[in-house]
């Protein structure tokens, strides 16, 4: 059974896991928002942009699997790799994590397994594996990742071993960081990053008047309804506002806009859609 004590302990205010499930608080509104990516197999996403200013560019693949039975989805996916990218002043390297190794690629190159637990640092760089349950990353002791492990020991057909990604720390995050996560990051004593507000507007159905929650995010308006989530390999439950669509109007752009080349991209969100060098 994985220990995932190590994650709990830090804050997390984003995290996508699973299928792959995105959870985002909005501190200032103490407001939690969920969403769903429904992205192709060898889509690679764009989770945290900030290489401009702090150095900094986290990215994740997909696979897919075959549906379970019964399910509305035509197939699943997961995160198959993280990869983080650091572009710093004193720390240039990269980490590639995946259920089975952690790839630290900086001023030497080693290789972790997963299965053992074990820490290193390499300049302001670490990497901590707890043995099967999840791989911690710091940088420069104020940005933190934690990934969490997902490994089936006799997989059904529609499983996958996985990753999940979580931001512990965003201290050391810019107020101009973007990405599926990075938009909402809050940033300590700069007001930035996104929030929200949660309203209710009304609309006609069947000559009746019927209540629709509405988050105003940015000046938009999203349609959402209330679920729950599983987080850390289920063993937390959260109570969350759910936006349809691939997060439409919850997002800057579409989807499609963080889609990018490949795991080592690090060119920045460009607001009128896609990424500028």
């Amino acid at each position: 059974m994985a220990n995932h004590s190590q994650a709990r302990k830090k804050p997390t205010p984003t995290r996508p896991d699973g299928d792959p499930h995105f959870v985002v608080e909005f501190p200032l509104s103490k407001l939690t928002v969920c969403f769903n990516i429904n992205g192709e197999p060898g889509h690679v996403l764009r989770l945290v942009s900030d290489h401009k200013h702090s150095g900094l560019t986290v990215n994740g693949k997909l696979i897919g699997a075959p549906a379970p039975p019964g399910s509305h989805k035509h197939q699943r996916t997961y995160f198959s790799t993280i990869t983080v990218v650091v572009d710093r002043p004193g720390a240039r390297a990269y980490i590639e994590v995946t259920p089975k190794k952690v790839i630290l690629d900086g001023r030497d190159r080693m290789v972790l397994p997963c299965d053992a637990t074990v820490a290193v640092e390499s300049g302001e760089l670490s990497v901590a594996v707890v043995a099967g349950a999840n791989v911690t990353v710091t940088v420069g002791g104020n940005v933190g990742f934690v990934i969490l492990l997902h490994r089936y020991k006799n997989p059904a057909v529609y499983q996958r071993d996985h990753v999940g990604f979580y931001i512990s720390n965003s201290k050391g995050l810019s107020p101009n960081c973007h990405g599926l996560l990075g938009m909402s990051v809050p940033v300590p004593g700069s007001g930035a990053g996104g929030d929200a507000d949660h309203s209710s507007a009304t609309e006609g159905a069947e000559g009746a008047r019927a209540t629709t929650p509405v988050l105003k995010v940015k000046q938009r308006s999203v349609p959402v309804v209330k679920k729950t989530r599983r987080l850390y390999g289920g063993t937390q439950i959260v109570d969350c506002w759910f936006a349809r669509n691939n997060a439409a109007k919850l997002i800057d752009g579409r989807y499609e806009d963080y889609v990018v080349p490949h795991m080592f991209e690090t060119r920045e969100w460009q607001r009128d859609g896609g990424s500028n060098a």
